[in-house]
């Protein structure tokens, strides 16, 4: 990496499709923190409401690899359907939802333990996804058919398929605004913006933007992005009533992907052949672009890209956002050989599915010897979770035979660079 610090925000994920690679921009500190190694050809990027993972569709080797955003580490990869495109992570039920190209189909797969649950038939070359707010309905972009599958994520079975849209839907997004909800479709052959009531899917409007819109990003119930690749500019539009707000204003050469930050403050724009800008939300002006590194030739980025992360700690197994004495638990069971039901027994929080998984991932080498022990590198890991500094921390608790054992303050110094800023109290 070129940054050993872990904690500025936000980030900017950059799908390398001719690298294998995603690469990560840091705009608090305004570097490129390095990139990540995935599979063949990655094309979508999405971001978990919680910030914590990364997925990422490989469009060649028809996996997702899944990124752990606190070390930037690929904590697993999953085998989907043909030609991965889009993914979507549901806010409210541990599920994900890849969007196969090539399959004509969205794979399921648990986000916990990573399992596939399901392959749903969708229409033809499924490629853009959208999720409601509640995670009750799924929407497909079917871009070879030029239709629109709903899903019933309960039952993973198409409820409902809307052709009220236009040549080949590319790029979804959805408004949750109560009655005045709306799924916005982009569609690259008509150059338009489909605008949709999020209930009953009736047409609010259909808006003329620019050739061969390829991403929509919400900012607000009142303002929208839509990239028109083929112009070089966004269109900015209302996206409840899908009225055009102004002139269409000018993107780097070679635009092609665009996200909204999840906070709305900017949004990040990847451009051919190796190119980051950024939309300033409030004024709608573009910043002059950043060189993606390692002369990367195929930025093309789709989903929800860019992230804010609130807390940022790998060591947080059970991922409850707190690095505490539950987390400490586990590590401490994990490094004397407890497995399966005896190493999360009487352990609560929404990661124990994985729990295992993520530890066999983790560097836990504490004090820097070269091994793994519970009654060194645990009892370290489990003083630093409550507090504890100095002398305190390391009593009785290093491999003080080896030369080079971590002090008191480089342990301490090691759990942040290695593991997040947010594991020490």
């Amino acid at each position: 990496m070129a940054s050993s610090t872990i904690g500025a925000k936000p980030y900017t994920y950059v799908a390398l499709h001719d690298q294998s690679a995603v690469a990560v921009y840091d705009h608090g500190s305004s570097a490129w923190l390095g990139s990540i190694a995935v599979g063949t050809a990655p094309v979508g990027v999405t971001a978990s409401p919680s910030q914590q993972r990364v997925y990422v569709s490989n469009h060649a080797a028809n996996t997702v690899s899944v990124i752990r955003t606190a070390d930037r580490a690929v904590i697993a990869t999953v085998s989907v359907g043909s030609r991965p495109m889009g993914v979507a992570i549901s806010p409210t039920q541990p599920r994900a939802y890849v969007a196969n190209f090539g399959g004509n189909t969205v794979t399921v797969f648990d986000t916990g333990n990573h399992a596939v649950l399901a392959s749903v038939n969708v229409g033809n070359n499924p490629s853009g996804l959208a999720i409601t707010p509640t995670g009750d309905r799924l929407f497909v972009a079917n871009s070879g058919d030029s239709t629109i599958s709903v899903v019933d994520t309960a039952s993973n079975v198409v409820t409902t398929t809307i052709t009220a849209v236009q040549s080949r839907p590319y790029a979804l997004a959805y408004l949750a605004n109560g009655a005045s909800s709306r799924l916005l479709v982009a569609n690259n052959n008509s150059a338009s913006v489909s605008v949709l009531d999020g209930t009953s899917y009736a047409t609010i409007a259909t808006t003329l933007v620019g050739a061969h819109p390829t991403a929509i990003g919400i900012v607000d119930a009142n303002k929208a992005y839509v990239l028109n690749h083929f112009d070089g500019n966004f269109s900015v539009i209302n996206p409840t009533t899908g009225a055009v707000i102004g002139g269409a204003v000018t993107l780097p050469a070679g635009a092609v992907s665009l996200a909204v930050a999840p906070d709305s403050s900017f949004a990040s724009v990847t451009a051919y052949p190796n190119s980051l800008a950024r939309i300033n939300t409030t004024i709608n002006a573009v910043t002059i672009p950043v060189t993606i590194p390692n002369s990367a030739k195929a930025p093309l980025t789709f989903g929800a890209f860019v992230m804010n992360p609130a807390y940022e700690c790998a060591l947080d197994v059970n991922n409850d956002n707190a690095y505490d004495l539950q987390d400490a638990t586990l590590i401490l069971r994990y490094l004397a050989g407890l497995r399966g039901a005896a190493l999360v027994n009487g352990v609560s929080g929404p990661g124990l599915a994985s729990a295992e998984a993520q530890l066999a991932a983790l560097n836990l080498d504490a004090d820097g010897d070269g091994a793994r022990i519970a009654t060194t590198d645990g009892m370290l890991l489990e003083r630093a979770a409550v507090g504890m500094i100095g002398a305190p921390l390391i009593s009785n608790a290093r491999n003080t035979s080896f030369p080079g054992v971590r002090s008191a303050t480089l342990i301490l110094q090691w759990i942040l660079d290695t593991h997040g800023a947010n594991c020490l109290p």
